[in-house]
């Protein structure tokens, strides 16, 4: 069996799934919300997400965030797709049998409720959604339940990670380790606002971690690339045992960590082989996927309402290389504060190296701006 020549991508923002795949020598169908420039130049053709649309003449599918709704999941089933088949990803996404999933397979995560909780200490979720916008304090939201909705007790002592890894149904294949950073506002204080990553991992952590990816890719069927959001209990050096790690939730498509892999190619063929072929990396590839360096993301989101014409568009593309710019804007568009704008990626050395670097970009970007909104 062979790998596709063509991909057809989808998903709210596929800007760095479609550069992944245009790396990797595959013609790309790229569909989703943006249509920003450095998509539309990594791809043949561009679509609008809404409505879905029927293009690809046959071509396999793979999707990115945007398909969290039983309603989105549905239509992924007259879709030619590669990855998590939807309903394996319909079980992810399903409060009652994923938490149930878990504790069957002794898998720890921490306490939830299926009924509305509005006491302190618990916070109120929803599979029905990603990027953080759904969380809110259970005393803070409405209490109205759901099919996605659950209430999650808050463990303030512990610090939210992400795993990415390869799946083939059986095994798992681990990429990395990544810092989340958040962009809270006080309406969304768990707003996802970017990545850091590989982290370092010690040998104890990396067998537990790639156990409880075993575990899951198995009971879940998790093909192609999948992400782990986890929470760290206790010292990042030490080895605490089972409980060191709460499972939260399956990301069981492409996620946004995979900017952070790949970044010399063969990401998205050792996705497309785990789908196609079940074969997943062996150690040597997994190192050359992580790279020599930790790299690191962030969303740019405008403090106030702006508008960015023509000229500042052009401006910003010519200096989106000096400045480590992604998802650029591919035409004049106004922007609400907290609208995402655009990306920034930087590499270091160290998680606090990409920090700063994110930092001093951020500025000169901020600097930037000032001049055209």
């Amino acid at each position: 069996m062979t790998l596709p020549a063509r991909l057809v991508i989808a998903g709210l923002s596929v800007r760095a799934a479609a550069e992944a795949a245009r790396r990797d020598g595959f013609d790309v169908v790229a569909v989703d919300q943006f249509g920003d420039a450095d998509t539309r130049a990594a791809a043949t053709a561009w679509h609008a997400l809404a409505p879905l649309p029927d293009v690809g003449g046959g071509a396999p599918w793979l999707v990115t965030s945007g398909f969290d709704t039983p309603d989105a999941l549905t239509a992924l089933h007259t879709r030619p797709l590669l990855g998590t088949a939807p309903v394996a990803m319909a079980r992810v996404r399903d409060p009652r049998t994923f938490f149930a999933a878990l504790d069957a397979r002794g898998i720890a995560h921490p306490a939830v409720s299926l009924a509305p909780q509005t006491g302190t200490g618990w916070l109120c979720k929803d599979f029905a959604s990603s990027g953080g916008q759904q969380v809110r304090p259970a005393d803070q939201a409405p209490c109205v339940p759901s099919p996605g909705r659950y209430w999650q007790r808050h463990v303030p002592d512990a610090a939210p990670v992400s795993l990415t890894f390869l799946g083939n149904g059986e095994r798992a294949a681990l990429l990395g380790l990544n810092q989340p950073l958040l962009h809270p506002d006080p309406a969304c204080p768990w707003r996802f606002g970017g990545l850091i990553g590989p982290l370092p991992m010690t040998g104890r952590q990396q067998t537990r971690l790639q156990g409880l990816a075993d575990r899951l890719t198995s009971e879940f069927d998790l093909r192609g690339l999948a992400s782990l959001d986890l929470l760290q209990r206790g010292d990042a050096e030490a080895d605490a045992g089972e409980d060191a790690w709460l499972v939260l939730e399956i990301n069981p498509r492409l996620s946004a960590s995979l900017v952070l892999y790949g970044a010399a190619g063969g990401l998205m063929r050792a996705v497309v082989a785990a789908c196609v072929l079940g074969r997943l990396p062996d150690k040597a590839a997994l190192q050359r996927l992580r790279g020599p360096h930790l790299r690191g993301f962030e969303i740019v989101r405008p403090p106030q309402p702006c508008v960015l014409d023509a000229a500042g568009v052009r401006a910003l593309q010519q200096r989106a290389a000096a400045l480590g710019l992604h998802d650029l804007p591919a035409a004049p568009q106004g922007f609400e504060a907290g609208d995402p704008l655009c990306s920034i990626e930087v590499e270091g050395d160290s998680a606090d190296a990409v920090q700063r670097a994110l930092v001093d970009q951020r500025t000169a970007l901020d600097e930037f701006l000032e001049t055209w909104t």
